[in-house]
C-alpha cells in the first residue's frame, strides 16, 4: 500500500523537490521518504529482479551501502515493476543479500513522482526532497569496464560539502513494466 502525502508534484531534473511518499513494504515496514531524510541523504534505485543491467550491480551496491550508510546516506531499491511480485522481490533481496531495503512499488506510483522509465535508474535526494542527482550508476553495467563512478562520484561531493558537478547522466537498462492506467 502506497501512501502520499502531498499532491503530486511530478519531477525528475535535479534541482526539482518530488513529493513525500510512504511504501507499506513486504517486510511489515513503513517507509516514509521524509523520515529517511531526516538522517541525511536518500538514494532511490529504481530496481528490478529480471533486468539484466541491474544484476551486475548487485555487490556493488552492497558496496556503496557499506561504504556510505554510516555517513548519514539511506539507500532504497524500488521495484515498480507490475510483471515482479512482492514475493519475487523479496526472494531476490535475500538471495542477493542486500545490505539495503528492497520497496515494492505497487501501481508504480513512486516511478510516477520520479518520472523513472527504467532500471537500474538512480535518484540522490537532499533534505528538502530536491533531486541533487540523477542518472546511472556508473558508465558500465560491468565493473570491470567502468571509467566513471556517476553516484559515487555525487555522493563524495555531497558528503565533501560541494555542488555535484555531474548533477545528471543517461541511464540505461530495461524500462519499468507499468499497468496499463
Amino acid at each position: 500500500m502506497l501512501l502520499l502525502a502531498s499532491a503530486n508534484l511530478y519531477a525528475k531534473d535535479p534541482g526539482d523537490k518530488v513529493s513525500n511518499f510512504t511504501i507499506n513494504n513486504y517486510d511489515g515496514k513503513e517507509y516514509n521518504l521524509d523520515n529517511a531524510l531526516k538522517d541525511g541523504y536518500v538514494v532511490i534505485m529504481f530496481w528490478s529482479t529480471e533486468c539484466p543491467y541491474v544484476q551486475p550491480f548487485n555487490d556493488r551496491i552492497n558496496n556503496y551501502v557499506n561504504e556510505f550508510a554510516s555517513k548519514g546516506i539511506t539507500f532504497w531499491a524500488v521495484n515498480s515493476n507490475s510483471t515482479e511480485s512482492e514475493e519475487r522481490v523479496k526472494e531476490h533481496a535475500t538471495e542477493h543479500k542486500y545490505v539495503f531495503p528492497m520497496l515494492k512499488d505497487n501501481g508504480s506510483v513512486v516511478a510516477d513522482i520520479f518520472e523513472a522509465n527504467r532500471t537500474p535508474e538512480v535518484f540522490v535526494l537532499g533534505k528538502d526532497r530536491t533531486i541533487l542527482y540523477h542518472g546511472r550508476i556508473d558508465d558500465n553495467s560491468y565493473a570491470e569496464k567502468v571509467t566513471s563512478n556517476d553516484l559515487k562520484n555525487a555522493l563524495k561531493e555531497i558528503l565533501d560539502g560541494k555542488e555535484v558537478s555531474v548533477k545528471s547522466t543517461k541511464s540505461f537498462g530495461c524500462t519499468i513494466k507499468r499497468d496499463s492506467k
